[in-house]
């Protein structure tokens, strides 16, 4: 019989949104604690631009990390079929490990709309778009990743939203991203409920703070509320937004440590001191 405590942990991760400014630190940030961690780390990398996941993929991989590349992935298309490649993928990869297996899912996906829009300007045609990438694929991947997650033997199944403070706060111009991001908080802290009593599952949306990334130009150069394009810029000017392997290292250490509340919403502020 074989010892399986003798045997290293695999913690396989799948990364959405993976060539993203935040992706990548991630998976960086992933690949660089797999040592620290004693754990041999799995990373599927899921994008739409395969060179580009090539390259990360290339960044990543080292002795105690494997990459794998799900590429062709267009969060606009049916999401039954996307969600479908990728957990095909993470299935492979568990199918072929032994020992201890952990299993964390990390969604990057989304993007902002049109900021220079009030609620009452939106078509029936934006809404059915924005809803089907950033919460109908959301939501169908973490429905298909846990469903996967739970028949197997795994010790840990973690599922991670990249969230945002605009989830709790509403902010002008912001009504369809903050809606789905408070739909996505939402759903995590059900699953959460509803696992309460498997302390395998853990749920956690982390809100990475104001990126210094390309989202946060378009932010504050197209948002409606001059105000806001005011505050978005003095942070740039004055070089206060947050680096990606910042708060990724903050996010990854969270998971490391897996302490949280299930279905915890935790702000990076909620860790670090915000700038004067």
């Amino acid at each position: 019989m074989i010892n399986t405590s003798a045997l290293p942990v695999n913690h396989i991760y799948a990364v959405t949104g993976a060539t993203g400014d935040l992706g990548q630190a991630i998976v960086r940030t992933l690949a660089n604690r797999g040592e620290t961690a004693n754990e041999q780390r799995h990373i599927v990398l899921v994008g739409r631009n395969h060179p580009a996941l090539e390259s990360v993929s290339a960044a990543a991989a080292n002795t105690y990390t494997r990459t794998y590349i799900v590429s062709d992935c267009e969060a606009t298309a049916p999401a039954e079929k996307v969600t479908r490649s990728i957990i095909a993928q993470v299935e492979d990869v568990a199918r072929v490990v032994s020992g201890p297996l952990k299993l964390t899912l990390i969604d990057c996906v989304g993007f902002l709309g049109d900021l220079s829009k009030t609620v009452d300007q939106y078509s029936a045609d934006e809404i059915a778009v924005y809803i089907g990438v950033n919460f109908t694929f959301f939501c169908t991947l973490t429905a298909k990743f846990l469903a996967f997650a739970k028949a197997t033997q795994a010790e840990r199944i973690t599922m991670v939203n990249i969230s945002s403070l605009l989830a709790i706060q509403p902010s002008a111009y912001f009504g369809l991203y903050s809606s789905t991001k408070a739909a996505r908080d939402q759903l995590l802290k059900i699953v959460a409920l509803e696992h309460k009593d498997d302390s395998r599952v853990k749920a956690l949306s982390y809100a990475p703070g104001p990126l210094d990334n390309h989202m946060q130009l378009q932010i504050r150069t197209t948002v409606g509320d001059i105000d806001q394009q005011t505050i978005y810029q003095t942070l740039h000017n004055e070089d206060k937004l947050v680096r990606s392997d910042t708060t990724a290292g903050l996010m990854c250490t969270l998971l490391d440590e897996w302490t949280f509340k299930s279905g915890a919403h935790i702000d990076i502020y909620d860790i670090i001191s915000p700038p004067s």
